[in-house]
């Protein structure tokens, strides 16, 4: 009898320690879930989320916002302004307590801005350049000084080329970001008589849609000595169409932007001259504007960070800089 006691005793204390540590566990598991977005939605939307540098940006702005008890979500409208507009559309409706706007178009926003503005939503705009009417609309914004970004790219591609070449350029007007970019290095290509510009192609962002027009470029132009790209990816499908073409040793390519593509690129000898774009630092400086915001409903002045001119020389700074080995 004392022995079937002594079992019942057993297999009780058993129960309960597995009942206790069972409703241990749950407790934690819901704990960490309440600590997660209890304070509200951030909505974050960008013009290109498999962009390298943007994916660094969104995610770094969304791990800064969850760190401080919100829920936060990207949606990436793929260079389409009216997907982004749509895309506001669905946070608003969400309740979101801030929404954070790379946008597409720089003119195009302008709706999705009003609509956070009507709905009384706070809204910061991040990397793209916007005119001083959108500014009015915006709580605040987080920029880069791209002008002179293009600028000091010209400077660079006019010193390698000593002053005299044929140059082509290809433009993205639609987003001031890159207009500002082009319009930097068409100014730069001015100050040298000895250069020409054979054509400037605008409406150009995509890898593919670069390295088809260089490749019409270098049947149209035998004689082009220079191309230049407003972004990461114009550099990449530039540098893919003279690779191909056997002429990495008789074109200049140079672009904006810097990520660790272009960087890959220039040691292949396959781009020349950059711009490394400070998207660690515009990243980090968003996610504290959107803190910012949050906690105050203000937002401080734009920082209009600068980017870093690199070449072969700069190679390793930048390799470091991406993570590269």
């Amino acid at each position: 009898m004392k022995k079937i006691l002594s079992i019942i005793l057993c297999i009780g204390v058993i129960i309960s320690m597995c009942a206790c540590s069972s409703g241990g566990k749950k407790e934690e598991g819901t704990t960490k879930e309440s600590e997660v977005g209890d304070k509200g939605l951030i909505g974050i939307t960008t013009s290109m989320y498999t962009n390298e540098g943007l994916t660094i940006m969104c995610d770094t702005i969304k791990e800064k916002v969850e760190e401080e008890g919100y829920q936060a979500v990207i949606k990436d409208a793929n260079l389409d302004q009216a997907q982004q507009t749509k895309d506001v559309e669905d946070f608003i409706s969400q309740g979101a307590k801030l929404i954070i706007v790379e946008a597409c178009d720089s003119v195009g926003v302008k709706s999705a801005f009003e609509l956070c503005n009507k709905a009384e939503i706070p809204v910061l705009s991040v990397n793209q350049i916007l005119g001083d009417d959108l500014l009015e609309l915006v709580t605040g914004s987080v920029t880069s000084d791209n002008y002179t970004a293009g600028y000091e790219v010209g400077k660079e591609v006019a010193k390698e080329l000593d002053g005299k070449g044929k140059v082509c350029i290809l433009t993205y007007d639609v987003a001031f970001v890159c207009r500002e970019r082009g319009d930097g290095f068409k100014d730069a290509m001015a100050e040298n008589e000895g250069i020409e510009v054979l054509e400037v192609f605008d409406g150009v962002c995509t890898e593919d849609e670069a390295m088809k027009k260089t490749e019409d470029w270098l049947q149209q132009y035998p004689d082009v000595t220079a191309i230049f790209g407003n972004n990461s990816n114009c550099g990449v499908g530039i540098a893919a169409a003279v690779r191909s073409a056997g002429k990495v040793d008789d074109i200049l390519v140079a672009n904006v932007d810097g990520l660790s593509a272009d960087i890959r690129n220039m040691e292949d000898g396959a781009l020349d001259v950059t711009a490394v774009y400070p998207m660690k630092e515009l990243a980090a400086a968003a996610s504290e504007r959107a803190v910012e915001v949050l906690k105050t409903g203000k937002c401080g002045e734009d920082p209009r960070l600068k980017f870093s001119l690199c070449t072969i020389d700069d190679l390793d700074t930048y390799k470091e800089y991406w993570g590269i080995e």
